[in-house]
């Protein structure tokens, strides 16, 4: 791990305005007003009120740009009062969320974030490039939960230690030794409880373009037709969200929505486009999905 002191230029202490949409460590679908306290290259530094777990992603929505990125939590920086202070990295690292021109990392820099691993449960190590999120996460914990291929979950990891055998032995069987730069997690407030409860997550090769986050606010659908339409949001996405309602609406319609909408607050509309829309005769109802305008069509 790079010592203290080292790339720290490459983080910003900041405070932006953001929208935090996901579920918590229990489960229960949340959406939340909050801010960053750290701005990276790589990802931020936020605060929230709730208790996030290992391998979760969320939706990052900035209040002052309206734009949203997929994020994966990083681990957990620090605590107090029941407000976290976590680490979220970009799942896609080519994104230029921030707007800013970060410091392009030396060579010297680059070595200094290689760090060899070694699994507690198996005892596999891998070499590892860390951002400095993962680095400021590494040393809050003195460890950091990470995929592993071997268990084929999530475990914790700690610096490989030096083994010494009495006779030569043949060398333990390793997984294969590559740089790897997936976000890396932590779960709870210690190592040693990180390790205990950690659940385990099975990673899928085959993701969704944008990840759908399953929710139940009320969003506001405003249209040239039925004007303010106030809905039930089911799940929303980076490209999107998909909603029920009375309303008839039409395939290719140009709407504005506000997701989450509290009636009464400032609620900011974002332009959007219906691109499916699917008829719930039980129910006399119809179920929406929606692409943001200039978005793929999710």
């Amino acid at each position: 791990m790079p010592p203290d002191g080292v790339r720290r230029s490459s983080r910003i202490p900041k405070e932006i305005g953001i929208l935090l949409t996901g579920s918590d460590i229990e489960g229960k679908v949340f959406s939340e007003e909050t801010k960053t306290v750290l701005l990276s290259r790589h990802g931020a530094g936020i605060v929230s009120t709730y208790k996030l777990s290992a391998e979760q992603e969320l939706i990052l929505r900035r209040l002052d740009t309206n734009k949203e990125a997929e994020v994966r939590v990083v681990g957990q920086l620090g605590c107090e009062s029941d407000i976290y202070t976590y680490g979220v990295a970009f799942l896609d690292s080519a994104v230029n969320f921030w707007g800013i021109k970060f410091p392009v990392p030396s060579e010297i820099d680059k070595k200094a974030s290689m760090a060899q691993l070694e699994c507690s449960s198996c005892e596999a190590r891998e070499t590892v490039e860390h951002s400095d999120l993962e680095s400021d996460v590494y040393h809050v914990n003195e460890g950091i939960v990470r995929y592993c291929k071997q268990c084929g979950s999530s475990t914790f990891w700690k610096r490989a230690s030096e083994r010494f055998d009495v006779d030569p032995v043949p060398a333990p069987a390793m997984v294969e030794q590559r740089p790897v730069s997936a976000p890396l997690l932590v779960e709870e407030e210690t190592a040693a409880v990180a390790v205990a409860e950690a659940k385990p997550a099975v990673r899928t090769e085959n993701r969704r373009k944008h990840v759908r986050t399953t929710v139940s606010f009320k969003a506001c659908v405003r249209s040239f037709a039925f004007g303010d339409d106030v809905v039930s949001c089911e799940d929303i996405s980076r490209g999107g969200l998909r909603f029920k309602s009375r309303k008839a609406y039409t395939v290719n319609a140009e709407i504005e929505v506000a997701a989450p909408y509290s009636p009464g607050t400032q609620n900011i509309f974002v332009r959007a486009q219906i691109v499916h829309v699917i008829e719930l005769k039980e129910e006399r109802s119809y179920r929406c999905g929606v692409a943001y305008a200039g978005r793929s069509k999710n």
